[in-house]
C-alpha cells in the first residue's frame, strides 16, 4: 500500500490496539467486501455510521474479549436516568419544566462521556445475558478461557505481494496441540438458516478464508479449527459454535486468492474500475420470471 515497508509491522501482534491496527493501511477481511463489489467501490470505500445493533454487536465484543477495556469505551445510562428527550421536545419553544430537567441532565451526561459511548441499560443487560450464555456453552467457555484475544496480524501474500492483515478475536492451541481460531459474532437470526444468510451477506466465509491464510503465511501452521461463536442479540438468548463446511471454505479460499490477484492488478495499473460490462445487462430474478406456456391445437 502506501506505507514504506519498514515501517509495516508484521507477523502476530498482541496487545495491539484497534486504533492503532486500523491505522496500517492494507488488505483486509472489512475492504473485501468493498472490492467484491468492484474495486472502485473499494477505492471509493467510506466508513459506516454506527448503529445501535452495530454498537451492541461491539460491546459484547469488548466485554468477552477486552473485559479490562470496557469501563474507558463504554458508559452505562443509569437506571434512574430520565428518559432521553424527543426531537419535538429538544426543539420546543417552552418546554415543560420535566423536559428542561430532563434536557439538562442529558446534556451534562453527554458532556462529561464525550470520549465514550453511551449504552443504553437495557442494551447492557442484554450483553450480561449474552456472556452468560457463553459461559453456559460448555465448547465455547474453554475455548475463550485460554488463548490470546484481538490479535493482530500482519503479512505479504506470497503470490502477489499484497501487504495483509487480520484481527481475529481469539487464537488459542488447544491440548493436542491443534490451533484453534474464533469469530465472535451477535445476530438477530441465530438460526443455522440465519447463520447461512449471514455467511454469504456479509462475506464471513471469505473472511475465514483470509485469516487461516494470513496465519499460515506467518507461522507456517495452519489454523486447524475455525468456529464461529454466534450469540444471539435478542431474547432468548443462546451461544451456538457453528463451522463452514469443507465445500464453503474451500469456495472462500479461492475468492480470496482472485480477489487478491485484482487487487494487485488495480495496484500496479492505478486503475479501479467498477461493473464490467457484461455486467451491465441485466435480466430478471428467477422468481419474476413467467413460465412458457405451450399452446397445443386440437383437431375437431
Amino acid at each position: 500500500m502506501n506505507a514504506r515497508p519498514e515501517t509495516r509491522p508484521m507477523g502476530i501482534v498482541l496487545d495491539m490496539s484497534f486504533e492503532d491496527y486500523h491505522a496500517v493501511d492494507a488488505f483486509s477481511a472489512s475492504g473485501m467486501k468493498h472490492l467484491a463489489r468492484s474495486p472502485w467501490h473499494w477505492r471509493n470505500r467510506v466508513e459506516m455510521k454506527q448503529t445501535r445493533a452495530m454498537l451492541c454487536g461491539s460491546l459484547v465484543h469488548c466485554a468477552q474479549l477486552e473485559p479490562h477495556a470496557l469501563a474507558e469505551r463504554y458508559v452505562i445510562v443509569p437506571e434512574d436516568a430520565p428518559r432521553r428527550p424527543s426531537v419535538s421536545q429538544w426543539k420546543a419553544k417552552n418546554p415543560s419544566a420535566d423536559s428542561q430537567a430532563a434536557m439538562d441532565w442529558w446534556r451534562m451526561f453527554e458532556a462529561s462521556n464525550t470520549k465514550r459511548a453511551i449504552v443504553p441499560a437495557d442494551d447492557y443487560a442484554t450483553t450480561q445475558k449474552q456472556l452468560q450464555a457463553i459461559k453456559d456453552c460448555a465448547e465455547l467457555a474453554e475455548a475463550f478461557s485460554t488463548g490470546h484475544s484481538e490479535v493482530s496480524m500482519f503479512w505479504v501474500d506470497p503470490e502477489t505481494g499484497v501487504y495483509c492483515k487480520a484481527r481475529p478475536d481469539h487464537i488459542r492451541r488447544k491440548a493436542d496441540g491443534r490451533v484453534q481460531m474464533l469469530d465472535l459474532k451477535s445476530m438477530a437470526d441465530d438460526t443455522p438458516a440465519g447463520v447461512q444468510r449471514a455467511l454469504g451477506r456479509l462475506g464471513l466465509y471469505r473472511q475465514e478464508a483470509h485469516y487461516r491464510r494470513g496465519y499460515q503465511v506467518i507461522t507456517g501452521q495452519p489454523v486447524d479449527d475455525f468456529v464461529f461463536a454466534v450469540v444471539s442479540s435478542v431474547p432468548p438468548i443462546l451461544a451456538t459454535p457453528y463451522r463452514l463446511v469443507d465445500d464453503a471454505l474451500q469456495q472462500g479460499l479461492e475468492e480470496v486468492a482472485d480477489l487478491l490477484r485484482e487487487f494487485a492488478q488495480c495496484q500496479r495499473s492505478g486503475v479501479w474500475p467498477a461493473y464490467a460490462p457484461d455486467q451491465r445487462l441485466i435480466d430478471l430474478p428467477a422468481w419474476c420470471k413467467t413460465v412458457g406456456e405451450v399452446e397445443v391445437e386440437f383437431e375437431q
